[in-house]
């Protein structure tokens, strides 16, 4: 017989979530903030990703749920509950927007440009530099 699980039924919330699988042109590791690569030798812009290198970029989709090596497939994240990631070192507070740093790390962001932007929202603290708290990733549609 087929069990349908309800929210908090057993103790345990249920969080939707949201992958897709792209081809890392850099080495990535779990948990870290990917953009997508628009270099123009991989294959096409758009396809590819690796680890952000600019803080809070308009480019960064999700966070990566797996460590892999240049040139292999990546599985991201790229909506619902993440509790995989690492604060950048200020801490961030629930409520607050989040982007990220230039080493893939997530941070607070204070407010949205046209350049700067934000990915998710923290729903559970984190306390500086460590690995303790979670963001609901926003859906932005980039992928059916």
């Amino acid at each position: 017989m087929a069990i349908h699980k309800i929210d908090g039924v057993d103790g345990v919330n249920h969080f939707p979530k949201k992958f897709v699988t792209l081809t890392a042109t850099a080495a990535i590791t779990k948990g870290n903030v990917v953009m997508i690569d628009t270099g123009t030798t991989t294959n096409g812009a758009g396809m590819h990703v690796k680890k952000t290198d600019a803080a809070d970029d308009q480019l960064q989709i999700g966070i990566a749920a797996e460590t892999v090596a240049s040139g292999a497939a990546v599985r991201v994240q790229v909506a619902g509950y993440n509790a995989d990631s690492t604060d950048s070192g200020a801490g961030i507070v629930a409520g607050l927007l989040v982007g990220c740093d230039t080493a893939g790390l997530v941070e607070t962001v204070s407010d949205q440009t046209a350049t700067t932007k934000y990915f998710a929202v923290c729903v559970t603290t984190f306390t500086a530099g460590n690995a303790d708290g979670a963001v609901m990733i926003v859906d932005h549609g980039f992928y059916g």
